[in-house]
């Protein structure tokens, strides 16, 4: 696809679900899964693609679609927006073809009855930070290095600014309580329904505290009224590192009937995340030109700098198990429900 196109990439009223899609919407008959045929004049197969564009962690396919590395596996993309669980709904019903989502979703769907099976990862790693109000962050006394018991007990009791109460920012901060050894109902969750929301919050110190993902908190620290507390897509707290948080899913008839589709799909995004590490630069530049202008440069290139060097940009299609597993544990530590057979969702784990 031509940056023009890109510009052009079709836009769907935002749906806002939560993190579990209702039963009702599992069990509605699928529509989605048709074959792919190639285009008579052009040889493309179009895909329509469900996904949430709110993060850097997306680079490695807006690069993809906007430089024509999609077009030359013969396939024509067009980015669907919809947000949360919506996604996989979409996907279902036939309104697109592939969902990019929270890794949680498809796994909560299988707990549901609904397969989606997983065909490639997105994040492998959490891409957002914690943000503290600039006042805040002089009153903790604390230092970017201080152990994360400290900063977690500073925010114990103290609003939390989030998205959604069932987004993964609210089960993350959960989850660092108990990785900190202190107890998760100091998690004082504040639902502000969007990035923009929080960060709003953040500036007029309605919260103490708030997480989203990069590049917001590089832009808030860089506009002087909040600091990155802790920098989880950077790395700073291992346990969150190596982590599948982001992926691919279709349904099961489509994976059936466009194997080769799959295939050529992943190469594509292969070679894409490949250039986000290997030709950081290029690619940084053109992603910010692109989706990010408006926005202080250097801060959008420090959000999606610390998610590389924290390995949250998955570096290839391909799921490792270990990935998937730190998935299923953090789950499970936040009382997410995990079927015992989560594996057959995973092609490249199920075989």
């Amino acid at each position: 696809m031509t940056r023009s196109s890109t510009r052009r990439t079709h836009r769907l009223v935002r749906v806002a679900l939560g993190v579990l899609l209702g039963a009702s919407a599992l069990t509605s008959c699928s529509s989605g899964g048709q074959m792919i045929t190639a285009d008579a004049k052009t040889g493309n197969r179009k895909i329509r693609i469900a996904a949430p564009f709110i993060s850097t962690m997306n680079s490695a396919v807006l690069y993809a679609q906007g430089n024509g590395i999609f077009q030359k596996h013969n396939i024509e993309t067009e980015f669907v927006e919809i947000h949360g669980a919506g996604g996989l709904q979409a996907t279902l019903g036939g309104s697109t073809d592939m969902a990019i989502t929270s890794s949680v979703n498809p796994v909560a769907a299988l707990q549901q009855g609904q397969e989606f099976p997983i065909i490639a990862q997105i994040g492998d790693g959490f891409p957002e930070s914690v943000l503290v109000t600039a006042a805040d962050w002089k009153k903790s006394g604390l230092k970017d290095d201080s152990p994360l018991k400290d900063k977690m007990k500073f925010l114990s009791g103290k609003p939390w600014g989030v998205s959604s109460p069932q987004g993964s920012s609210s089960y993350m901060a959960k989850y660092m309580f108990q990785l900190a050894g202190l107890p998760d109902d100091g998690f004082k969750i504040t639902s502000l329904g969007s990035a923009p929301g929080t960060l709003a919050a953040l500036k007029s110190e309605k919260v103490v505290a708030g997480s989203m993902g990069s590049p917001y908190p590089q832009v808030a620290e860089s506009e002087g009224y909040a600091k990155v507390f802790i920098n989880v897509s950077g790395g700073e707290v291992p346990e969150l590192t190596n982590t599948l948080t982001s992926v691919v899913a279709v349904t099961p008839e489509f994976y059936k009937n466009n194997k080769q589709l799959v295939t050529d799909f992943r190469q594509a995004l292969g070679e894409a995340q490949k250039l986000v590490y290997e030709n950081s630069k290029v690619v940084d530049e053109w992603v910010y030109n692109q989706h990010f202008k408006g926005s202080p440069k250097e801060a959008v290139l420090a959000g999606v700098q610390d998610q590389r060097d924290g390995g949250a940009i998955a570096k290839q299609p391909q799921v490792n198990e270990q990935s998937a597993e730190r998935l299923v544990t953090f789950m499970k530590a936040t009382g997410q429900p995990v079927p015992d057979d989560w594996r057959k969702i995973f092609v490249d784990l199920s075989g």
